[in-house]
């Protein structure tokens, strides 16, 4: 198996680009519905990031860093133009703005016009780095894993039995076993692939049974409800209806529950609750490459796949995590945006774009996960300024970038509904530490323990 360099002239990217286009503006028009679902996925989901990714020079990328930041670049441009489209639409007498003429055209602009920036700014396309593999028919077989899973899924849903998923399980669990005990059966540059085909595997054997959505005891059922609201009205409302509350307040700020799976139900034409089933599953699968990516700049590649299966292999991966389907999309970017901070190869100028859209992407799609790179960041700029040991991976800029979107869009959006949550938040804490040396607010047990109470006697 190789992944060898694949030069293209630019001028026959470009063509290429054009007649993909026109492909999906035929299977979109003619309802080609299989066509368009699977073309108009790829066409979105990767090669809108792709394009932009060509226009930002970043060809040192490995493929599976190409892979990862062209799937990031996608769904972060596509939150991004729903919400320009959204906020514009009316300007122009667009009643409906995130229908599907409105969302063609500007996508299908959108890429054009990458791939016309990059016929006139660089030369020969290379679509991925240089990176020869060793011939692996056991790699081959991490390809099956997927396919055993929905096949595993769809035979429980029919006949009941789960004994294929049982099976998918054992199978993954060998080839992990041999893939890492011996190079001769799985080459260190395959490493990715197989966790990519891992991911996939558990997420779909337990998000595809049943017909419907289950949620894990989690909050895809409030997720789902504001998607169809926004779906319905094809156009998002930054201020919050008067029916809603707090809890659907905060959920309404974040644009991966309401106009990004909007945007690819109406675009792909697909059942919605399939949408959750299948679409938001398979981007949340490369989050374990991303973390692998990050993880094996600092340890081997042997390691890195061994925690990143680990992650995989936690209970809550393939289960909770499929009821917050915004949490499944904020983790792709904050792995991204670790990424970003930890890549050393890449140009000051490409950092800070690729930093600046996966921060906006992170902001808009999950409040808890964005305070927490927000505290992570700052906290390491702080560290980094006590120890003399200044970064140009992580610059004040960064910060008081990250920190500006943040609470501009929390304060602005929905009433201030997710703001106010971390003012509550900070405040329970607050009283929390405070209760923390106060002796009224420990039970007998611990006073006895610290020796401020007397033990119980015969007589009390």
């Amino acid at each position: 198996m190789n992944f060898m360099p694949t030069k293209q002239k630019k001028r026959d990217f470009l063509i290429a680009i054009v007649f993909l286009q026109l492909m999906v503006y035929f299977t979109v028009f003619f309802g080609i519905l299989i066509a368009r679902q699977l073309l108009g996925f790829f066409y979105f989901t990767f090669l809108l990031g792709f394009v932009f990714l060509k226009v930002l020079k970043l060809d040192e990328f490995s493929w599976a860093e190409t892979v990862l930041f062209s799937v990031g670049l996608s769904v972060a441009f596509l939150v991004l133009a729903g919400l320009l489209i959204n906020e514009f639409g009316f300007l122009f007498g667009i009643s409906r703005p995130l229908s599907l003429i409105p969302l063609m055209i500007v996508l299908n602009s959108l890429v054009l016009m990458g791939g016309v920036l990059v016929y006139f700014k660089s030369e020969d396309v290379e679509v991925w780095k240089s990176e020869s593999v060793k011939k692996s028919h056991f790699g081959l077989l991490f390809l099956c894993l997927p396919i055993l899973s929905i096949v595993g899924a769809m035979y429980v849903n029919v006949y009941g039995s789960n004994l294929l998923l049982l099976f998918m399980i054992i199978a993954i669990s060998v080839l992990f076993i041999v893939g890492v005990l011996s190079k001769k059966f799985l080459s260190s540059n395959l490493y990715p692939f197989a966790a990519l085909m891992i991911a996939i595997a558990l997420l779909y054997h337990s998000s595809l049974i049943s017909n419907y959505i289950i949620p894990f005891g989690s909050d895809v059922p409030g997720e789902y409800f504001l998607f169809r609201v926004t779906e319905g009205n094809a156009h998002w409302s930054s201020v919050l209806p008067s029916f809603f509350g707090v809890g659907l307040g905060r959920y309404n700020t974040m644009l991966s529950i309401t106009v990004l799976p909007t945007i690819y139900s109406i675009l792909l034409k697909i059942d919605s609750t399939w949408m959750f089933k299948l679409l938001f599953p398979l981007i949340f699968a490369f989050v374990p490459l991303g973390l692998y990516q990050v993880w094996q700049t600092y340890v081997s590649k042997k390691y890195a796949f061994i925690s990143a299966f680990l992650f995989m292999a936690l209970f809550t991966f393939y289960t909770e995590m499929l009821g917050l389907t915004r949490q499944m999309i904020g983790e792709l970017f904050f792995v991204l945006l670790l990424l970003v901070i930890v890549n050393k190869g890449m140009k000051p100028a490409s950092k800070m774009v690729c930093f600046m859209v996966f921060s906006f992407a992170l902001v808009v799609s999950h409040y808890a996960l964005a305070a927490i790179f927000l505290f992570f960041i700052s906290f390491a700029l702080v560290a980094l300024f006590v120890l003399k040991r200044p970064s140009r991976n992580i610059t004040v800029g960064m910060v008081v970038f990250f920190f500006v979107v943040m609470f501009a869009w929390y304060i602005y959006t929905s009433g201030a509904a997710t703001f106010d949550s971390i003012l509550e938040v900070g405040d329970y804490v607050y009283r929390q530490l405070g209760d923390f040396f106060n002796p009224a607010a420990r039970g007998e047990t611990v006073l006895r323990g610290l020796g401020l109470e007397a033990p119980p006697t015969v007589w009390n």
